[in-house]
């Protein structure tokens, strides 16, 4: 599970006092935060890190905030960005929601705003993760039932007490229920008589 310390923000913005305050009110709360002082400074540090969440502004010099925004989703759906600007309108919005980004922020915004918007990010980014760790551990389950069915016709008692241990710890993991731990292991039991 990714941690406060695990999630990665890059904040890109030319103007330094306002990628400062962000990136300390957001390290105090206990994020890793990365800062680029305009669009080719954060395309730049997307190429070499994994960033969870990017806020950027709009408006720099060199790449702006869109070309900072169609990189992240090219090069890595799930980072997830959010558009900063002071020229907003609710086209300039809705455009960069329509290509990808996750919100749009006005400048000038509250900072209670921006803080409850991160913590919402980093709190989905949780659940997508604990979500694919779900999948991941299902199809291995499931893989792994398949296999037992291939154990239990071998009738070869070290397979048999190996996939007893497996079972046990998925049981152990909360993949699968007391219950069925007992059930598949009753079954592989049998199997062998």
């Amino acid at each position: 599970m990714k941690t406060k310390f695990n999630f990665k923000i890059l904040i890109a913005d030319d103007d330094e006092i306002v990628r400062d305050a962000i990136g300390s009110l957001l390290k105090d709360e206990g994020y890793s935060v990365i800062s680029a002082h305009d669009g080719i400074d954060a395309i730049k540090i997307l190429r070499v890190e994994d960033i969870d969440l990017v806020i950027t502004d709009l408006r720099m010099p060199g790449a702006d905030g869109y070309e900072v925004l169609k990189y992240s989703v090219k090069n890595n759906p799930d980072t997830v960005v959010v558009i900063l600007t002071a020229y907003g309108t609710l086209d300039t919005a809705l455009n960069a929601i329509k290509d990808g980004a996750y919100d749009y922020l006005t400048k000038p915004f509250k900072i209670q705003e921006i803080m409850l918007l991160v913590e919402k990010i980093y709190r989905r980014a949780q659940l997508i993760y604990e979500n694919r760790e779900l999948k991941k551990n299902l199809r291995d389950a499931y893989r792994d039932i398949q296999l037992i069915r291939t154990v239990v016709r071998s009738n070869n008692p070290d397979l048999i007490s190996e996939w007893i241990n497996k079972i046990e710890n998925l049981r152990a993991s909360n993949i699968i229920t007391h219950q069925d731990a007992e059930i598949l292991k009753e079954r592989l039991i049998r199997g062998n008589e």
